[in-house]
């Protein structure tokens, strides 16, 4: 299952009560736990426009006014994969600020986590813990060289040799680093953990610095991942510590 991004659809109309060539689908993957909705957004960035925030009643922020169509367009999906998250797991529709960071602003009593991708964006949200999702398009050429040798040891390119592997150890570090935020609340780089194993739809990060006196180093994160069509999803849900 780890080769397959797709999973329950959820129809844009029950959730939005409309439809709109924007969105072209949204579905609900299993996330590994009853108490967490991870959807994806299947979207048509050449059909949004400046009406496009309205049509699903997402309020547009202040900060996007001078921003490109292909910036808000992203903005726009990852909000709408979040409203979607929010009706999966039965909780009542908040709209997601953002902190001055441009990192999603959650609500007391729900957690979640935000990633998008020309194309398609994802949502996790949970009643509570933590959580990082991440989603991106494997690269080749240049782009591929310089993601190995900015985010990976010379130990994880052997761990993980071929371009989707590559990636998939990238993301990991990503959603990590969103899932740890809320509690250390400082930058740490991509040699703050390192992948030690890859499974079918799993990977381990363990941490090579202290960050906190709880996210310490030594320990270990179980990470969960998919991937499909020239893309690769990860996501870890973790309690509080």
């Amino acid at each position: 299952m780890a080769d397959d991004l797709s999973g329950m659809p959820l129809p844009p109309e029950r959730v939005f009560g409309v439809a709109h060539p924007f969105l072209i689908g949204l579905e609900r993957l299993e996330a590994g736990s009853d108490t967490v909705a991870l959807v994806v957004a299947r979207v048509a960035p050449q059909a949004w426009d400046a009406t496009t925030f309205d049509a699903f009643g997402i309020p547009f922020p202040d900060r996007l006014a001078q921003a490109v169509a292909k910036r808000r367009a992203g903005y726009l999906s990852g909000r709408i994969a979040v409203v979607a998250a929010q009706a999966a797991l039965g909780l009542n529709r908040v709209d997601i600020g953002s902190e001055t960071s441009g990192a999603p602003r959650w609500p007391d009593g729900m957690a979640g986590s935000i990633s998008h991708t020309e194309g398609l964006a994802v949502a996790a949200i949970a009643r509570e813990g933590r959580i990082g999702v991440d989603i991106e398009a494997v690269p080749d050429g240049a782009r591929l060289r310089a993601l190995c040798e900015e985010t990976l040891s010379g130990a994880e390119r052997d761990l993980l040799p071929g371009p989707r592997d590559a990636t998939l150890g990238f993301s990991a570090k990503e959603s990590l680093y969103k899932a740890l935020w809320p509690e250390v609340r400082s930058f740490f780089g991509f040699d703050a953990a390192e992948v030690t194993a890859v499974g079918d739809g799993t990977i381990t990060l363990r941490l090579t610095r202290d960050l906190t006196g709880a996210h310490h180093a030594g320990r270990t994160y179980d990470l969960r991942w998919r991937a499909g069509g020239g893309h690769v999803l990860t996501w870890l849900v973790a309690p509080l510590s």
